[in-house]
């Protein structure tokens, strides 16, 4: 993978694997531009559930011209890496590993002397969610797109996942775009949402991901909300039916500290309009001027 598409020219790129205390190594990349300096946050970014990079090229190339950007990628994903001897079943994929592994990897990549924000997309976004309820390192604010506070598996695919082999993963994967295009996405507006969740799917681990997926099953964070006290912004997308409105709603009536921004698209929030708000946020801080609820 060519880096470098990613960034300025004049941006180092430090990419390397981090080991999380249950012997698995998580893939990192960190994004160091010529105009970083100690007094700005670091942008500790956490992708999509099986989410690729690939999607969030526009996203980090406006970003990672003036901040430094960790991005991590999580344990279900193609890149982390399981010890020798062992199999995936040996590990837990549930979200409270992977809110550890965040916790882990903070502690040794973002220096005690630098504050850092935190931002997300989709699962993400909840593992984030999940992380801000923890009485551990806080960061400044987080820029959520799309979060999920709780995953509603249709009744046929809660059916049939828990069944299926993982070696069957190209017969649950075509039923798991049958279901997006028929009933989660309005595939007329976001062609590209269609195709990037395609791709993602195609390129999953199946040895991964059932487990994952398994754990996800009635997962919901509400019950966490009240415990957070760090400033969050919501971003959403007006026609993007993944990130239930809904759900939406009720998760910014619940945070303490919140606000939202709607984007016209899916394409939108994965674009350099939602990385200017970003910026806009970080450097005039606003996120110190949202009205806590009472």
């Amino acid at each position: 993978m060519n880096l470098t598409e990613y960034t300025v020219s004049s941006t180092k790129i430090k990419d390397f694997y981090i080991p999380v205390s249950d012997g698995i190594e998580l893939y990192c990349i960190d994004f160091m531009p010529k105009k970083d300096n100690p007094s700005k946050p670091i942008i500790f970014f956490v992708a999509g559930w099986i989410s690729h990079i690939t999607g969030w090229k526009e996203v980090l190339y406006t970003l990672t011209d003036e901040y430094r950007v960790i991005y991590i990628e999580t344990r279900e994903k193609t890149s982390s890496k399981i010890p020798e001897g062992k199999t995936y079943k040996d590990f837990s994929f549930t979200i409270m590993r992977m809110v550890l592994d965040l916790h882990e990897v903070i502690q040794k990549v973002i220096p005690k002397n630098r504050t850092f924000v935190m931002s997300g997309s989709s699962l993400g976004s909840s593992i984030i969610l999940e992380y801000l309820a923890m009485n551990t390192r806080q960061p400044e604010c987080a820029l959520l797109i799309g979060p999920l506070p709780e995953f509603r598996y249709p009744p046929l695919l809660g059916d049939i996942v828990p069944r299926l082999p993982a070696s069957w993963y190209n017969v649950l994967k075509e039923l798991v775009k049958w279901y997006l295009r028929n009933f989660r996405l309005d595939i007329e507006k976001e062609k590209e949402q269609m195709a990037k969740y395609t791709n993602t799917i195609n390129s999953a681990d199946p040895y991964k991901l059932k487990p994952n997926a398994l754990a996800l099953k009635n997962y919901n964070l509400w019950d966490k909300l009240p415990f957070i006290t760090t400033p969050c912004y919501i971003f959403g997308a007006k026609t993007d039916k993944l990130h239930a409105t809904d759900d939406i709603k009720r998760l910014l009536h619940n945070l303490k500290i919140a606000e939202y921004i709607e984007c016209e698209s899916n394409k939108e929030t994965h674009s350099h309009v939602v990385a200017i708000h970003f910026k806009n946020i970080i450097s005039k801080k606003l996120y110190t001027k949202i009205k806590p609820k009472k």
